[in-house]
């Protein structure tokens, strides 16, 4: 019997590409005041290429680095830096902006608030998500979803992040269940997926942009994890979610 619901957060619960989009426009206006020349097109390119390796890699790249302030100061100054400019002022001001703009737009699907507040009369439900422990409790906040559940995890509590096993060993933990009473539901293949079916979770792929799952894996076919990376279901909205639950 399926005793609890885990839920990833960015891109899952939280529209994070279009606060995203809103907080880079704050940063760039700060840039630029300081060098016009500089094209926002060419920042936002080279910043995305830069954070996306990054915060994809949270254990290699920035957990090393420890504050939430260091991290986002390291990713504007690295991006500062493809342009022949090193000023770690202009790359914390940055950083500053960046971050009070897009915790202030963090906002949930409009799909989720009705969703969870049914969710969580039925099953135990927890959150885990990777990143930097106070930056991702902050917008878990800002969205207004921490009064929903009963646990939440963050990646950078543990000694490694999704898809490692430690945060959904304490989820399960927590929630008092066997992994095949738990089913987490995510929107990253590599992450998400992969993890929970390592971990022995039933998983849900939450493929809002509707992917080609092979497009999304083919720079990972060498690694080994198609198999992995296959969910027990794929649905493109949250009101799809019912119908799977109440197969396992």
């Amino acid at each position: 019997m399926l005793k609890a619901v885990f839920f990833d957060f960015d891109g899952t619960l939280a529209d994070d590409g279009a606060t995203i989009d809103r907080a880079l426009k704050t940063a760039f206006a700060v840039i630029c005041e300081r060098w016009p020349d500089l094209s926002a097109a060419a920042l936002e390119s080279t910043y995305r290429e830069i954070s996306d390796r990054a915060w994809g890699d949270y254990d290699r790249y920035l957990r090393p680095l420890g504050s939430a302030e260091a991290m986002l100061a390291s990713l504007w100054q690295q991006t500062l830096e493809r342009f022949g400019h090193d000023d770690a002022e202009v790359a914390h001001a940055a950083a500053t902006t960046y971050w009070q703009k897009r915790l202030r737009s963090c906002q949930p699907y409009p799909d989720v608030l009705p969703f969870l507040a049914d969710l969580t009369r039925r099953f135990h439900i927890s959150l885990l998500t990777n990143g930097a422990p106070s930056m991702q409790r902050a917008k878990v906040k800002a969205a207004g979803l921490h009064e929903y559940f009963h646990d939440i995890f963050v990646g950078g509590e543990f000694d490694q992040g999704k898809p490692a096993p430690f945060i959904f060993s304490a989820a399960l933990s927590a929630a008092n269940c066997r992994p095949e009473e738990a089913v987490y539901v995510g929107d990253s293949l590599l992450h998400d997926i992969v993890g929970a079916r390592n971990s022995g979770l039933h998983s849900v792929w939450l493929n809002r942009k509707r992917r080609a799952r092979h497009e999304v894996l083919q720079a990972h076919t060498a690694d080994g994890l198609d198999q992995l990376a296959q969910p027990d279901f794929e649905i493109s909205h949250l009101s799809a979610l019912p119908a799977c639950l109440d197969q396992l």
